[in-house]
């Protein structure tokens, strides 16, 4: 009778350790880059502003009504590969970066006389 009971004991932190050695896997989403962005749509008009990816055109974008805030900075550069802060797609270098006095998920540029809103990518 003691064997068995120090069998089913066994059993059990047997079952119990095979089970917590289990590995979990978790998936994290994580923002386009702008290349993959590219990758899609080669005419993208697109910036990168800190390790954020910020996109014009987008359709939602087209009906808000949003104050142009604060100059955050300056396009540094424009490229297609090895983007990093301030390089845009299709921007000019030097064109200014306006923050949006009602959201902070959206930067403004002002290119002859109008705004254009750029949404910033979040998790994909």
């Amino acid at each position: 009778m003691t064997r068995t009971i120090w069998t089913c004991l066994f059993m059990l932190l047997l079952a119990t350790s095979l089970c917590a050695c289990q590995s979990v896997q978790q998936f994290e989403s994580k923002p386009p880059s702008a290349e993959e962005l590219l990758t899609l749509d080669p005419q993208a008009d697109l910036f990168q502003w800190e390790e954020t990816i910020y996109e014009t055109n987008i359709d939602w974008t087209k009906s808000l009504n949003v104050t142009k805030h604060q100059q955050v900075g300056v396009i540094q550069k424009t490229a297609a590969k090895h983007f990093e802060h301030g390089t845009a797609s299709r921007l000019k270098k030097g064109t200014p970066i306006y923050s949006v006095k009602e959201r902070k998920d959206l930067l403004i540029i002002e290119r002859n006389g109008q705004i254009h809103i750029y949404a910033a990518h979040a998790e994909g």
